[in-house]
């Protein structure tokens, strides 16, 4: 009777380092993108009861200067195309979650427009930013 020899299977662990780096760089740069959209001039309001909601991320990010443009992150747009880009946002990636960070000076019917398409575009939950008093 002939014995058959087993090799010893050994466990690959570049290719898992190699996945692991590339995950990493990733999400970093995925993550500034998103911190970027945040760091445009906008002197959001204070408020006595403002809180950091418990999950920020993963939000598309609005932002209205005090003249009342809309822009989606740093990207100017018209009311049009925000409720344009949302729905697709919506059907592509669902839920659909929104971070509005409007100038103090904002006008509060561009605020009551943005909540509107919010609406319109299926978003499930916006949160506002504020300071803290």
């Amino acid at each position: 009777m002939r014995r058959v020899q087993h090799e010893e299977v050994g466990l690959q662990i570049a290719p898992m380092i190699d996945v692991t780096l590339l995950l990493l760089f990733f999400f970093m740069l995925s993550g500034k993108l998103t911190k970027n959209a945040k760091l445009m001039d906008i002197k959001v309001p204070q408020a006595a009861t403002g809180k950091v909601p418990g999950d920020e991320g993963a939000r598309d990010i609005v932002n209205i200067d005090e003249n009342g443009q809309l822009f989606s992150g740093n990207t100017a747009v018209t009311s049009k195309e925000l409720t344009a880009h949302l729905k697709q946002r919506f059907k592509d990636y669902p839920p659909l979650k929104l971070y509005v960070r409007a100038d103090a000076g904002t006008p509060g019917k561009k605020v009551k427009e943005v909540m509107k398409i919010a609406t319109e575009a299926g978003a499930i939950e916006v949160i506002f930013g504020v300071v803290q008093k």
